[in-house]
């Protein structure tokens, strides 16, 4: 008969001999640590390795104070409906025309907006600044007040690398509760552009949509005449009074 401590010497010797010895439980770890350390390398190098993301708008810089034209009793607001813009260029990123005529995205140049929501609030801005009237989405018009309604549809917005901005265009405008002559007009405005970066790109877009907004105003401010070109460098393809 094996006697009590025989046995529990026995027992201890089996289970010591069963478990994993010290050394393979301290490698184990540092195996599946190597991949994981790896992966964090890898992450931190892809993010290092991003460019940064730049944010552009078409709305121009502010007036400086001394600038901005005293405020005066408005004889009409404007109203500027939301703007069509062509769903080549309608994306997040810069689209950029080159001269074969293909397009490149700018992955990390992007507008700070929608980019119909750009065009409205720019030509909004250019044109209550240029006719001295309120906006109806900033200042709720009464009933009854006369408003200048401007629509906008946009068939080419483009900026061919290295050579030109162009923003071409069909727009109307209608007196409402006051007198005028509604109008529909068709107009392009080229503006020449020498750099190949963004901001060269951009700038171009940004005065060529100016140059639209001036045109628009000419026939606004005078109902009853001619609309006229905003700048040398805009084309006006034809006009039509029309019916209101």
């Amino acid at each position: 008969m094996t006697s009590r401590p025989s046995a529990l010497r026995s027992l201890f010797s089996a289970a010591h001999a069963a478990a994993p010895s010290p050394g393979r439980r301290a490698r184990r770890p540092a195996a599946l640590a190597l991949p994981a350390a790896a992966l964090g390398l890898a992450l931190l190098a892809g993010c290092a390795g991003s460019p940064p993301v730049h944010y552009y708008t078409l709305t121009g810089a502010p007036l400086p104070p001394s600038a901005t034209p005293a405020p005066a009793a408005p004889a009409f607001m404007l109203e500027v409906l939301p703007v069509d813009v062509p769903p080549t260029a309608d994306q997040p990123q810069l689209m950029m025309r080159e001269q074969d005529g293909g397009l490149t995205p700018l992955y990390s140049e992007r507008w700070s907006a929608p980019l119909a929501d750009e065009m409205r609030g720019a030509l909004a801005d250019r044109l209550t600044r240029t006719l001295q009237a309120p906006d109806v989405q900033a200042m709720r018009a009464p009933a009854g007040a006369p408003v200048w309604r401007v629509t906008v549809d946009v068939q080419r917005f483009d900026s061919v690398t290295g050579v030109e901005a162009v923003v071409d265009a069909t727009w109307r405008v209608r007196p409402a509760n006051l007198k005028g002559q509604a109008w529909q007009c068709r107009s392009v405005s080229r503006v020449s552009v020498s750099g190949t970066d963004a901001p060269s790109a951009v700038r171009g877009l940004r005065d060529a949509t100016r140059d639209l907004a001036l045109t628009i105003a000419s026939a606004i401010q005078d109902g009853t005449g001619h609309p006229q070109p905003g700048s040398p460098q805009v084309q006006l393809m034809g006009c039509n009074q029309i019916s209101e």
